[in-house]
């Protein structure tokens, strides 16, 4: 008996170093959201989309505007339901739009801001999952790692925006723009011994208020990150705030830093200080609802379905995240910013991004 309960426990052992730790991990798994809560998700992207399609320009874009049609058009293809992917009418019309904006720098963009409407066009582009975009998109991915500062244009290591991206490339840098050219380039298969990710290291690191890792003399020392590195915006200082906390720990997953790295984890004690969905903490409205959609691509990327804040109460994010947006959605189906700095007073734009939030909470 002995001798086959020896064999029984040594046969488990092997097909769990087979198998992996998958059952294992099903059987801790973590709450994830409740089937009522989804099916209202679910029903309520679907108002969104329709509130999309019905707003589309007869060009095919939406508000005449590469980066926002991006977004539409992968809010759009990504919804919940949507495992096809197959593009309907309207988002070919939309990608046929982005197709034309495509320069010969290999930059897609119409006339400003370069780096953010080049790779959220990446991103609608490859969603389509169409191969006839392959060479578009790898000269978008070529286009965006030349204009990041500190290839081959004298900007040194030592140089406080070594690394970053700005809205038009050089100019001016800020993590944002970082993350979601990081975003594209991962997603378009930057392979990770690009010398790109190395140098987006030093911004994001400048970024993080933590003087372990920060080497820049501003730094403030709370785990959380800033707008820039050593660049305020809109009145917060060098002050760590919400939005740009969790897009630098995306930024960071993007750059092949996970959890466990003390620079991932200072960020998420940060988060846990500061968990909350009634504001954009640290600028209460302002962006909130890039920070809901950041939020979820972060957290998603962090891998704990349960954050446990700073006074120890836990939180299934995902069902926080899905009743707030629930709640905020307006009965003709958009989504729309009562504080209307960076044109968060457009329907459509932040109607896509709860779209992209809710695509990833859902998973």
């Amino acid at each position: 008996m002995r001798f086959t309960r020896v064999v029984v426990i040594g046969l488990v052992l092997v097909l769990s170093c087979v198998l992996g730790t998958v059952d294992l991990r099903a059987q801790s798994a973590s709450p994830t959201i409740s089937p009522e809560l989804r099916a209202q998700l679910e029903a309520s992207i679907q108002r969104g989309v329709a509130y999309l399609m019905k707003n589309q320009k007869p060009d095919g874009s939406w508000e005449d505007y590469p980066g926002i049609t991006a977004l539409a058009a992968t809010a759009i293809l990504k919804q919940p339901g949507n495992a096809s992917r197959k593009p309907s009418p309207e988002v070919r019309k939309a990608l046929t739009y982005l197709v034309r904006m495509a320069k010969p720098d290999g930059g897609i963009y119409d006339k400003d801001n370069q780096n953010y409407n080049t790779a959220v066009a990446m991103m609608a582009l490859l969603a389509s999952g169409n191969p006839e975009y392959k060479p578009l998109i790898a000269k978008a991915q070529n286009y965006i790692i030349g204009i990041q500062r500190g290839n081959g244009d004298g900007i040194e290591p030592s140089d406080k925006t070594y690394g970053g991206i700005g809205y038009n490339g050089q100019q001016r840098p800020d993590l944002p723009n970082l993350q979601y050219a990081l975003e594209a380039l991962k997603a378009s298969g930057l392979p990770e011994n690009s010398p790109a990710w190395q140098r987006a290291l030093k911004f994001i690191q400048r970024t993080q208020n933590r003087t372990e890792s920060n080497d820049q003399s501003y730094s403030l020392n709370d785990g959380g990150f800033a707008y820039s590195a050593g660049l305020g915006w809109q009145n917060t200082g060098l002050n760590s705030y919400g939005s740009m906390t969790y897009a630098g720990i995306l930024s960071y997953s993007y750059a092949n830093v996970k959890k466990g790295d003390p620079r991932v984890e200072a960020a998420a004690n940060w988060i846990r200080e500061h968990y909350t969905l009634d504001e954009n903490p640290g600028v209460g409205q302002k962006t909130v609802y890039y920070y809901y959609m950041v939020f979820a691509k972060a957290l998603q990327a962090y891998g704990e379905p349960i954050i446990v804040d700073a006074k120890k109460r836990q939180h299934n994010w995902r069902e926080d995240l899905g009743k707030k947006l629930l709640q905020l959605q307006h009965p003709e189906g958009y989504w729309v910013n009562t504080e209307p700095a960076e044109w968060q007073d457009k329907p459509v734009l932040v109607t896509s991004f709860v779209i992209i939030a809710v695509e990833h909470l859902l998973q």
